[in-house]
Order: C-alpha cells, then sequence, then structure tokens
C-alpha cells in the first residue's frame, strides 16, 4: 500500500472517533510541551549561568593569594602571557551618596585591565590603569550602584560625587553590569585607582589575586603550573605547595559549571519525561481500543488479501500522525510560552527559556518516537489477527 494512502485512511479512521482522537493528542501536547519547556528552561538556564561564569572570571587563569608589584611584573613578563592584572577586593566599605549609605563591592586594580577584564563603558570614560602612581580621587561606578542610588535616593550619581570611608572621589564613568544576576551582590561595584586607595581605603600594598590572560588558552595548565612553582621558589616554599598561593583557570570553573548545568538540564528533562510517559499510556491506550472497534474491518481487510504490513503500517501510521501533531502543537505553544516568559523577565534575570534548534529537534523525534514505541504493540496485535478468527470475533 502506498505511504499517501495509508496517511489518508489513518486520517479518515482518526476523523471517525474525533473525541477520542483529540483528548489523547491533548495528552500528547501536554507531554511535548512539559519536554520542551523544560529541556528550553534548562538550557536557557544553562547558557545563563555560563555567561556568568565567563563574565566574572578575570582572564584565563586566576593566581589568589598575597601578591606584591614583583609578583605582577614577572608574570606580564612571562612569554606565554598576554597580559596580567592585580586586583584587590577592599572590605568594611562604606560609601555614601546623596547622605544614604549603601554597601556596595570596592576594588582596585594594575596592570592590563582592558586586556584580562575588559572595560565596558555606558557612559563617562576610565582611568589609567597600567600606571600604579595614578593617584587621582576618581571612581568608576557600575549599573548596579547607579540603580541603587537611585531607586534609594532618586539622584543620578553617573557624574556626581561620592564619599568612601570617608574619602570623596568624583565619578568619571559608568560601566555595565552589576544590575543583579549571579556573581552580583550588594549595591554593585566601585573601581578605583590604586594609589588613591592605598593609606586612605586598605594599609596593605598587597594584592588578593592577579588574572592572566594567555596567548594560547590551551596550555593553561602548563602555565599555571609553571606560575604556581615560581612564586613558591620565591617564597621559598615547596613547588606543588597550595600554602600561600592557588591558581584556577577559568576553564576548570567553565566545565564544573557545565556539568552542573547538564545535570539540572537531566532534571528538568525527566520531570518533563514524565508527562510525556502519561501521554504515551494514552496513545497506546487509544490505539488498543481502536484495534478492538476495528476488529471486523481487520479481518475483512485481510480477507480480500491485506497483508499483515499493511496492517502494522496502518495502526502505526495512526498511532505516529496523533503524536506528530499532539508534538507540533506541543512545540509550538512552548514557542508562544519562551516569547511571553522573556518578555516578563528582566535582562538580568539567571532564568530565561531558548527554545534552540536542537530542542525542536529532539522533541519532534521524541514525538515521532512515542508514536512507533506506543504504537507498535497495538500494531502487531491487529497484523496478528487471522482474517476467519477477526470476522468471527466481530
Amino acid at each position: 500500500m502506498k505511504p499517501r494512502f495509508i496517511l489518508e485512511e489513518a486520517i479518515q479512521a482518526l476523523k471517525a472517533s474525533a473525541l477520542r482522537s483529540s483528548l489523547t493528542i491533548i495528552g500528547i501536547i501536554v507531554g511535548i510541551f512539559s519536554v520542551t519547556a523544560m529541556l528550553a528552561l534548562g538550557e536557557g538556564l544553562s547558557n545563563n549561568i555560563l555567561e556568568r561564569f565567563r563574565s566574572f572570571s578575570s582572564g584565563d587563569i586566576t593566581v589568589s593569594g598575597e601578591l606584591s608589584h614583583n609578583d605582577l611584573a614577572w608574570i606580564q613578563e612571562q612569554p606565554y602571557v598576554k597580559g596580567a592584572v592585580a586586583s584587590q577586593n577592599i572590605s568594611n566599605i562604606t560609601a555614601i551618596a546623596g547622605g544614604t549609605d549603601f554597601a556596595p563591592t570596592v576594588q582596585t586594580a594594575v596592570g592590563d585591565y582592558e586586556t584580562v577584564v575588559g572595560l565596558e563603558l555606558v557612559s563617562g570614560e576610565g582611568f589609567d590603569f597600567t600606571d600604579p602612581n595614578y593617584a587621582e580621587r576618581v571612581a568608576i561606578v557600575d549599573e548596579g550602584f547607579v540603580t541603587a542610588v537611585t531607586e534609594e535616593v532618586g539622584i543620578d550619581i553617573s557624574s556626581g560625587t561620592i564619599s568612601v570611608n570617608g574619602q570623596q572621589f568624583t565619578v568619571i564613568g559608568v560601566s555595565e553590569g552589576g544590575t543583579g544576576g549571579f556573581g552580583r551582590r550588594g549595591d554593585g561595584t566601585i573601581i578605583v585607582p590604586y594609589r588613591s586607595a592605598i593609606g586612605a581605603l586598605t594599609n596593605t600594598s598587597q594584592f588578593s589575586s592577579i588574572g592572566v590572560s594567555l596567548e594560547d588558552q590551551q596550555y593553561y595548565e602548563i602555565a599555571g603550573q609553571h606560575i604556581l612553582e615560581a612564586l613558591n621558589t620565591s617564597r621559598s616554599a615547596a613547588k606543588d605547595s597550595g600554602d600561600y598561593f592557588s591558581v584556577q583557570s577559568a576553564q576548570e570553573i567553565i566545565e564544573s559549571a557545565q556539568e552542573t548545568t547538564a545535570m539540572l538540564s537531566l532534571f528538568l528533562g525527566i520531570v518533563g519525561g514524565i508527562a510525556l510517559f502519561v501521554g504515551g499510556i494514552g496513545t497506546m491506550n487509544m490505539m488498543l481500543t481502536t484495534v478492538t472497534e476495528r476488529t471486523k474491518e481487520i479481518g475483512l481487510r485481510k480477507a480480500i488479501g491485506a497483508r499483515d504490513n499493511d496492517i502494522l503500517a496502518q495502526i502505526l501510521a495512526e498511532s505516529i500522525f496523533l503524536t506528530s501533531l499532539g508534538g507540533a502543537i506541543g512545540i509550538f505553544l512552548t514557542y508562544l510560552g519562551s516569547l511571553a516568559a522573556n518578555a516578563v523577565l528582566t535582562e538580568e534575570s539567571v532564568i530565561s527559556v531558548q527554545v534552540s534548534g536542537e530542542v525542536v529537534l529532539y522533541a519532534t523525534l521524541v514525538s515521532l518516537l512515542v508514536g512507533v514505541v506506543f504504537g507498535l504493540y497495538p500494531a502487531r496485535n491487529a497484523a496478528k489477527m487471522q482474517p476467519v478468527d477477526a470476522l468471527r470475533a466481530a
């Protein structure tokens, strides 16, 4: 029997039991919608988390410990280093803007900031990070701090003056980010020149970390080991000691995050798969009922020459058509749901729904597979019927 005839007969048979077919399709729609929605949510969440890890990391390698200017200079001289920036997070800071106290993260940095971290300014300008003697009382604040001040005080601080631990700093630029999401805390971030912070905001000239950007990222393990051994040697410590310094690569952090998000996506997929399994059971139940009701028809078909494969293909086509139609509607509803969800969620939110081509392809294949798996048993039962027995039973 030609595929076109099989499809036409499948549609006619399903129309004959329109209500039952509609209810079965609804079950598949709910199942496919659950699977695709969960997968799209997992993918969006994974991509957002990974993106925040990438933006949160400083360079390809981060060296942590009590580090000096000499350590920074030595790292910058290495042939495999593209750029390095030393930074220090200053704790116990109170910033006053518009007469109100805020608790931002205050940082100071020296080195190749643009190369390693990158500075995307929304407005204003930056200062010279490469000059350790630059001591102007200026500051770069991120959008998180600007938003916090605007919401609390109602003023625009992007070109104003702030007091940090009693010291006056003029805001010369506003950088992107810090308005929420992973890796953000408090009332945003303020970056001040290194020399202007020493003595005024902190009593130590040491750095807490050095971010390193490599000429070739694939050699991050070798580069990290070399830096660790050299720094330990300078402190008369064992080369592999972890007492003074630690070296962590952005790639290791990202790989760890990928493992976590992959497990999360798998869990969400399983949750959605439960609903799809229920829909598949509904499909099998309908097809078994259909085969029972059409016993006489099947017997007549076989009596006039229909082969087992023809009957098998007929029943299987009906099952696949049901699940395919339900799958297509489920995918379409997921797409509409993703547009609505992303319209409500803010850009800074960790959660987003991304219906990628992979998700659509996976959902399409799953809907076809459900039709085959849950329709094969009823189809085989129908194909195995003997004409005499089928006519007698009818």
